[in-house]
């Protein structure tokens, strides 16, 4: 005769009664509202139908909690069968511990069937109410998940966008350099041996980085220091430029590429075109929970620029993407003029401390 192993069925049974301290209480709350009640209508004692509430509701919670129906095809199928199966070991339960005979039950048996489809229909009406709240429960978990995976995804686009960025304008960026060193190495060999110091500097400073997903705001001072110093021999005297960052604050996390993107437009569509040429400040601060960096140019200003000026190419686009996809709502990107002529960026990241 084949036999059916408790072993296999022990762990489901088990799985009944995993539940915490404060979803015991909440049941036995609510089948105390329910004996209150049904005590309204009862001649008896209240320990009569708070005894039977409490056989029937944590009979009906058990046997929904082993059924899992949320968690399976056909929830509300499962949810029905739970129920039902719940309802019939209260009422064991009720009839084992009022001690009620055989023969009180087969006499009585119509009460008890309005007393166990009474506890089927609000055992139904309960457990409905909480699949339903799980249910949705579920579903906004699932959005977030989404709108994170999503975010996430946002993140590594707009990170691919930076190395192909990267790509496309360091070896314009490094062909000119070397062709000024080769133009200086026949007219002014000492001229040539100092920009060729400053690309090494900002080669050592950039190359780095194209392997790593976040460096440090003085790492990134230490490349546009090297890019504006290799600008500054190709422009002579018509640039000028300054750096106003504490010790303290060069050591702070900073994402890659931000402070170049936003000089690099300086540089090329704010003072090189003009015949004067300007200056570039740059300058960070800490404000509350925030770090703040600053680039102020003396260049033509948002309105005298190409479509490419700061605030309007796709090298700013992605910076603003960026900072969205990193830092949500605490990441912002601001550019405005400045007068009599110029303009200001502001790059602004949460401050991490320790």
């Amino acid at each position: 005769m084949t036999t059916i192993p408790f072993a296999r069925f022990g762990p489901v049974l088990a799985a009944g009664f995993r539940v915490s301290w404060l979803t015991v209480l909440l049941i036995a709350a609510i089948n105390t509202g329910i004996a209150g009640i049904l005590w309204i209508e009862d001649t008896r004692p209240f320990w009569h139908p708070l005894v039977s509430a409490q056989c029937f509701g944590f009979a009906i919670a058990y046997c929904v909690n082993v059924a899992s129906p949320w968690e399976k095809p056909w929830p509300v199928a499962r949810l029905i069968a739970a129920v039902a199966a719940g309802a019939l070991l209260g009422m064991s339960l009720v009839i084992l511990t009022k001690g009620y005979t055989f023969e009180y039950v087969t006499t009585t048996q119509q009460t008890f069937a309005l007393t166990l489809a009474a506890a089927f229909l609000t055992g139904m009406f309960v457990s409905l109410f909480f699949l339903i709240k799980f249910r949705e429960a579920r579903a906004a978990t699932a959005l977030h998940k989404a709108e994170a995976e999503r975010h996430l995804l946002s993140k590594q686009a707009v990170e691919s966008e930076l190395k192909l960025m990267q790509a496309q304008i360091e070896p314009h960026f490094l062909f000119n350099t070397l062709a000024s060193v080769q133009y200086l190495v026949e007219t002014d060999p000492p001229q040539a041996a100092k920009m060729l110091g400053h690309l090494l500097a900002y080669l050592r400073a950039a190359l780095p980085q194209l392997r790593l997903p976040g460096t440090s705001l003085g790492k990134e001072i230490e490349l546009a220091e090297a890019y504006l110093s290799i600008f500054r021999m190709r422009m002579g005297d018509r640039l000028a430029y300054s750096v106003d960052v504490t010790e303290a604050l060069r050591a702070h996390p900073f994402p890659p590429m931000l402070l170049m993107t936003v000089i690099e437009n300086a540089i090329e569509h704010g003072l090189e075109p003009r015949a004067e040429g300007g200056s570039v400040a740059l300058a960070a601060r800490r404000a509350g929970e925030a770090l703040v960096v600053t680039i102020t140019d003396t260049g033509g200003g948002l309105a005298c620029g190409t479509p490419s000026r700061p605030g309007h190419g796709v090298g700013v686009a992605n910076l603003r993407d960026r900072l969205a996809a990193m830092y949500g709502t605490r990441g912002c990107f601001r550019l405005e003029d400045v007068a009599p002529h110029g303009a200001r960026a502001t790059i602004e990241i949460p401050f991490v401390t320790g």
